[in-house]
């Protein structure tokens, strides 16, 4: 069983993104991977009415992978009981605003993915 939190630190050029992943189980558990990316953020605009839920439908203000090229090429990453494993991105200059960032593993076989609310100044 895989665990998943996203932490979120303004910074003085924008917001430093970290997922943590943690293996939560009694057995390995190995992650495959496509590509190079290991993790993709993607921040949509927060509705407030929604307690910092994004609106249905509403397209992403920023996300990590775009625009980036990643090295086309099939790997794993294998995570023991009890261990974790991090990745990191920094939403650059981010607009003012309040914002639902989701942070999730690239993996194919696993939907692992963990939010936060981030409110920039």
């Amino acid at each position: 069983m895989l665990d998943a939190a996203l932490a979120s630190t303004e910074t003085d050029d924008g917001v430093r993104l970290s997922l943590r992943i943690e293996n939560a189980g009694s057995e390995p558990v190995t992650l495959d991977f496509r590509t190079g990316q290991r993790a993709e953020f993607t921040a949509y605009p927060a509705d407030e009415g929604a307690e910092g839920a994004a609106a249905d439908g509403d397209d992403p203000v920023w996300r990590y992978g775009a625009g980036r090229m990643f090295t086309q090429a099939l790997g794993s990453e294998a995570i023991g009981p009890g261990e974790a494993v991090g990745y990191e991105a920094t939403w650059r200059d981010p607009p003012s605003g309040t914002y639902r960032v989701v942070g999730e593993a690239t993996a194919t076989d696993r939907d692992v993915r963990a939010e936060t609310v981030v409110a920039v100044e």
